[in-house]
């Protein structure tokens, strides 16, 4: 009887833990930070005047883009404070979403990213996605190619940003809204063909209303 109390003890606490990170009204949780749908109604708002969107039509998107740029701002601050990285101070923006945007791209530009290199398996990637929509000749293959890859700084970098990402997301436990899936952010684009690398952010709690 007592292994039978400890057993629903335990399943009372997961499922309260579950019911925590699949509140409709969250956007995302990064660890035990999280992002109300609220705060994203008040970036999406500031980003649409800074892109000049009037379009109805684009709001979806401006708000996954601020979701994505919360999610990495948030992630990219643990590895830095994981790392023991003291990041510069950034002047406060025009609004808050310029901030978070100024913010961002200072931290990830403080991270010891040039000590990462880049895996085969990262190249692959690179390599297949690539092909995929079409800015590699996929009639060279992927060993006559990978040279050429590895030596790319840029792309050596996106590789980089993409792992520790990764990484981090698994780590905090990134959760997100369904309304927001599949939430990738691109750390190296081809520009209107796509992106050729993209990290993936959290899980999705099925059980979240979109309502």
């Amino acid at each position: 009887m007592r292994r039978l109390t400890a057993a629903a003890g335990i399943a009372v606490a997961l499922l309260a833990l579950t019911a925590c990170r699949s509140n409709p009204s969250v956007a995302a949780y990064v660890g035990d930070e999280s992002f109300t749908e609220a705060k994203v109604d008040q970036l999406t708002e500031q980003a649409a005047k800074v892109q000049q969107t009037a379009q109805p039509g684009d709001t979806a998107a401006i708000r996954t883009e601020v979701v994505q740029l919360l999610i990495y701002n948030a992630l990219c601050k643990r590895i830095a404070a994981e790392k023991g990285i003291k990041l510069p101070a950034v002047a406060a923006g025009p609004s808050e979403y310029e901030t978070i945007r100024q913010e961002s791209q200072t931290c990830v530009q403080a991270l010891p990213l040039d000590q990462m290199k880049p895996s085969d398996e990262d190249l692959r990637k690179v390599y297949d996605n690539g092909v995929e929509i079409g800015v590699l000749d996929p009639k060279q293959s992927f060993d006559q190619i990978k040279p050429q890859l590895a030596g790319d700084p840029q792309v050596a970098g996106a590789i980089a940003v993409y792992r520790v990402l990764t990484d981090a997301a698994k780590s905090a436990d990134v959760t997100v809204n369904p309304r927001y899936r599949p939430l990738d952010l691109p750390v190296l684009s081809a520009g209107e063909r796509g992106a050729v690398l993209s990290a993936p952010f959290g899980q999705y709690e099925p059980g979240v209303s979109n309502s």
